[in-house]
C-alpha cells in the first residue's frame, strides 16, 4: 500500500479520532498482595555485545583513552564505566584487570593515561558526593572537585603507589595516591584531557589554567611548567619532546605543537589540512606520527616529520571506515570513530573505538602495521540497550544501533556475532540517535520488510528508520520521529520542527534530513499528556498509554514510495482508561488476537520508584473490534518500602506464545530476588508460572534502568528468547528456555 503525506492541515483529534471508549469491566476477583513464591525454571544463560559475560571479566564501556608499552601492554581510561572498570589492563587480547578505587566515593575515571616501567598514572575526577564526603585528605571541599593523578604500581594496577603530599586513604581510596592538579567547581565539565610520562617526569595537560605541568614521575612533586592556548592528549618521541595535538576549533584548525622536555624554546607548529579531524595520535618505532583522522576518511594517517613540516606517506584502514565497501557492515580494517591509539616495539597498532549514541561502543583491537592482519580484537557494545529480534529472521538482533547474528548452536556467549553499524553519521548526519540519548530497539516488518523503532530510555519519543540493503547496506536511515512535544536540545535539532507542541516527522522525500515540509503537527498545538508507555504492534500500528488521560493508537496508514510507514494524527484512535488503573505506564497489543495488555498502579498498589511500571497488570479481550472485555487482572509480586533506584519491583512487561515476562529493577535479600529476575505468567490467566534468574556465566546484572528493558520472542522450534538490559557490565544478557508450557 503506498499513500501520500496529506496537504492539509491536520485537523484537531478531538474531532477526528473514534468515539473516545470505555471497556466493558466486570467485577472480577483481583488477586492482590503475591509474593515472590514462584518456582525456579531451568534457563540458559547467554549474552550479546560483549567479549566476556561479565561474571568476572567484562570490556569496559568508551574507551577514550589509551597507552601502549613496548611490551604491547595496553591501559585504558574511561569517564565512566558502571561496573567500576573506569581504567584496565589488557594483554595478547585478554583483560589482565581492572584498576579499581576508581568509582563511587567521590571518584570517576578521566580522559587520560599514561604510564613509565614502575608506575602508571591515570587521570581521574574526586569529589565529594554534594558535601556528603568529608576528610581534606581524601576529598575537596564542598563545591568543589579535584582534577588530578592516580598512581598505581605497574606491577598490579589495582596497588597504589603512595608519595608524600598524596590524597587518599578514606572510603574506597588508595591511601596518598592521588595528586592534585587542579581544583575545579562541581559544575565545571574541565578534565584533563592529556598525560604522557617517561622514568623521570610526567607531563599534564591543565586546561583550567592553560598550562602544561611538569611533576617529578618519582617523588610527583612540581618541577615546570609552561604556557599553551589549547590543550589536549599528550605523547613524548624517541628523543624526549613533548607532544600535544590541538583539535579543530569553531575558529582555528587542528594542529600538532612539539616543545622540548622543559618547554623552554618555542614550540614547534605543525597543522593539518582543512578537511581532517584528527583525533588522537602516537608514534611508531620507526618516528613516524599516526594520526586518527574521524573525519569521512576514517583512517589512521600516517606522517614523517621533516623538519616543521609534516608528511603523508600513507594511511591504515579502509578508506571511508565503517561506511566502506558494504556501509556499517564491520569487518577488518573498517575503523569507525578512533579514540585513542598506540603501537609497540613490533609495530603492532592497537586501536579503541567508540562509535556509540547512547554508551557502549568499544571495539577494541590490535592489528600488524606491516601487513594490516589482525591481531586479536574484543567487544564491549551495549550500554543501556534493549535488543529486539527481527521478526521475520530469529536470527538476526538489533539493538539502538547494532545488528547481530546469532547461531543457537555455539556455547553460551558465543551465539553472536557483530554483523552491523547502523549508524551514517556522514551520509545523514541529522540522524536522531545522533543527537538523542537513544536507549531499546524494536523491529518489525512492515510491508514485509523491517523497520527499527528506537526509544529512550524514558520514553520521551519514538524514532523511525527504514532499511535499503542495496545501496546502503546496514546502516538504518532515519525515517520517521514521533515526538511529544517541542525538543530543546543544544545543538538546535532538529530543523524546521513546530515551535509548540506533539507532532510527527516524515521522511517524505527519502533523503533521512529533516526538512521544512515533512513535519505534521497535532491541531491545537499542544504537547501530549505525560506518557510512557510506546508500543509498535504487528501491523504498524504505534499505540501510547498515557498516564492519566488514556490509551492512544495510531493505526499505520501503509508505506510511501520510500518505504517510510505513515501515521497521522486525523486516523488516531484515544480509549479512556479502564476502571482500575490509577496510572497506565506500560502497554502491549496483540492484533492477530485483538488483546491488549495494561500494565501500571492503583491508589493500593503503586510503584516504589518513579521509573518503574507499577505493579498491576491486566489483559483486555477484543480491544478494537469486541468488546473490550477484561479477561484477568492481578497485582504481581513486589517489595514495599523501597525509595530509591534499587527498588525491586516490575519494570515492564512483554508477551510471547503463551506468557507474560516481567522483568523487575533490582533485587531484594529479604525476599529472596537476585537482580535480573524475570517472572513468567500464563498470558490466559495471569497465573504465575515461574521465575528466571542470571547464572554464574554473567554473574550480578545492573539494574534496570530503561522504561522498555525487556523484550520476549517464542522461536518456531518451541524455543523462548529473553533479551533483557544489562547496563553494569555492557551487554544484553539473554535467556534460552525450553520445554515451558
Amino acid at each position: 500500500m503506498t499513500c501520500l503525506w496529506p496537504a492539509k492541515r491536520v485537523p484537531s483529534v478531538l474531532a477526528t479520532f473514534a468515539a473516545i471508549s470505555t471497556v466493558a469491566s466486570p467485577l472480577l476477583p483481583i488477586a492482590r498482595g503475591q509474593e515472590f513464591t514462584s518456582p525456579p525454571l531451568d534457563a540458559l544463560t547467554s549474552w550479546i555485545g560483549n567479549s566476556y559475560g561479565g561474571g568476572e571479566k567484562w570490556v569496559q564501556q568508551d574507551i577514550h583513552a589509551m597507552a601502549v608499552l613496548p611490551d604491547g601492554t595496553v591501559y585504558t581510561n574511561v569517564g565512566w564505566d558502571e561496573a567500576g572498570g573506569n581504567a584496565g589492563e589488557y594483554r595478547d587480547g585478554a583483560l589482565i584487570r581492572y584498576a579499581r578505587h576508581t568509582h563511587g566515593w567521590g571518584n570517576t575515571g578521566g580522559d587520560a593515561v599514561a604510564a613509565n616501567a614502575q608506575f602508571v598514572y591515570l587521570d581521574m575526577a574526586v569529589g565529594n558526593e554534594s558535601g556528603h564526603l568529608k576528610d581534606p585528605s581524601t576529598w575537596p571541599p564542598k563545591g568543589s572537585t579535584w582534577l588530578g593523578i592516580s598512581r598505581r604500581q605497574r606491577a598490579d594496577l589495582s596497588q597504589g603507589a603512595p608519595f608524600e603530599g598524596g590524597k587518599g586513604g578514606k572510603g574506597d581510596s588508595l591511601v596518598g595516591c592521588f595528586l592534585v592538579v587542579a581544583e575545579v567547581s562541581d559544575h565545571s565539565k574541565a578534565a584533563l584531557p592529556g598525560i604522557c610520562a617517561n622514568e623521570h617526569q610526567l607531563y599534564v595537560a591543565d586546561p583550567t589554567s592553560s598550562q602544561v605541568k611538569v611533576f617529578d614521575a618519582g617523588t610527583m612533586q612540581p618541577i615546570a611548567s609552561w604556557e599553551i592556548d589549547r590543550t589536549g592528549p599528550m605523547a613524548l618521541d624517541a628523543v624526549g619532546r613533548v607532544w600535544m595535538l590541538q583539535t579543530k576549533s569553531d575558529t582555528t584548525p587542528a594542529r600538532l605543537v612539539c616543545f622540548d622536555p622543559r618547554g623552554a624554546e618555542r614550540p614547534l607548529v605543525f597543522p593539518f589540512a582543512p578537511k581532517m579531524e584528527p583525533v588522537a595520535f602516537c608514534f611508531a618505532s620507526n618516528g613516524h606520527l599516526l594520526v586518527a583522522d574521524d573525519g569521512p576518511t576514517q583512517q589512521v594517517r600516517n606522517f614523517s616529520v621533516r623538519g616543521t613540516a609534516l608528511v603523508e606517506s600513507g594511511a591504515f584502514g579502509e578508506p571511508g571506515g565503517i561506511a566502506s565497501g558494504k556501509p556499517g557492515a564491520f569487518g577488518d580494517r573498517k575503523l569507525n570513530h578512533v579514540t585513542a591509539l598506540g603501537c609497540d616495539a613490533k609495530d603492532n597498532l592497537y586501536l579503541a573505538q567508540d562509535a556509540q549514541s547512547g554508551g557502549g561502543g568499544t571495539v577494541l583491537e590490535s592489528y600488524r602495521l606491516t601487513d594490516g592482519v589482525l591481531n586479536w580484537r574484543l567487544f564491549g557494545l551495549t550500554f543501556v540497550d534493549m535488543a529486539d529480534l527481527d521478526p521475520g529472521s530469529d536470527t538476526d538482533v538489533f539493538t539502538k544501533e547494532e545488528h547481530f547474528h546469532l547461531d543457537y548452536t555455539q556455547p553460551a556467549g558465543r551465539e553472536w556475532s557483530y554483523a552491523g553499524y547502523t549508524i551514517g553519521r556522514f551520509r545523514y548526519p541529522e540522524d536522531p540517535r545522533l543527537h538523542l540519548w537513544s536507549a531499546g530497539a524494536w523491529v518489525r516488518r512492515i510491508g514485509g520488510q523491517p523497520v527499527l523503532f528506537v526509544n529512550d530510555m524514558n520514553a520521551e519519543r519514538l524514532q523511525v528508520y527504514r532499511f535499503a540493503p542495496g545501496t546502503d547496506g546496514e546502516v538504518a536511515i532515519p525515517s520517521g520521529l514521533l515526538a511529544k512535544s517541542h525538543l530543546k536540545e543544544t545543538d538546535a535539532w532538529p530543523p524546521h520542527q513546530p515551535k509548540r507542541g506533539e507532532w510527527i516527522w516524515r521522511d517524505a522525500n527519502g533523503n533521512g534530513a529533516f526538512d521544512a515540509n515533512e513535519y505534521a503537527t497535532n491541531s491545537g498545538g499542544a504537547d501530549a499528556p505525560a506518557a510512557q508507555g510506546w508500543w509498535v504492534d504487528q501491523q504498524g500500528g504505534v499505540w501510547l498509554a498515557t498516564e492519566t488521560k488514556g490509551v492512544r493508537y495510531l493505526p499505520c496508514q501503509g508505506v510511501d514510495l520510500h518505504g517510510n510507514p505513515e501515521w497521522e494524527f486525523a486516523s488516531m484512535q484515544t480509549f479512556l482508561h479502564p476502571d482500575g488503573f490509577h496510572e497506565v505506564k506500560r502497554l502491549r497489543y496483540d492484533s492477530t488476537a485483538d488483546t491488549l495488555y495494561l500494565g501500571g498502579t492503583t491508589t493500593e498498589d503503586r510503584n516504589q520508584h518513579w521509573k518503574p511500571m507499577g505493579p498491576v497488570l491486566a489483559r483486555y479481550d477484543g480491544w478494537l473490534h469486541g468488546a473490550r472485555t477484561l479477561r484477568w487482572r492481578v497485582t504481581l509480586p513486589y517489595a514495599t518500602g523501597a525509595s530509591g533506584h534499587e527498588s525491586c519491583e516490575p519494570m515492564g512487561f512483554d508477551v510471547a506464545g503463551d506468557f507474560v515476562f516481567v522483568p523487575y529493577t533490582g533485587a531484594s535479600k529479604d525476599k529472596g530476588v537476585k537482580t535480573g529476575r524475570v517472572e513468567i505468567f500464563r498470558a490466559s490467566d495471569g497465573n504465575a508460572v515461574g521465575h528466571i534468574e542470571p547464572g554464574a556465566a554473567v554473574g550480578e546484572i545492573g539494574l534496570q534502568d530503561i522504561r522498555e528493558c525487556l523484550t520476549a520472542h517464542h522461536r518456531a522450534d518451541g524455543e523462548y528468547i529473553v533479551l533483557l538490559e544489562d547496563d553494569y557490565r555492557s551487554k544484553v544478557v539473554m535467556y534460552r528456555l525450553k520445554g515451558l508450557k
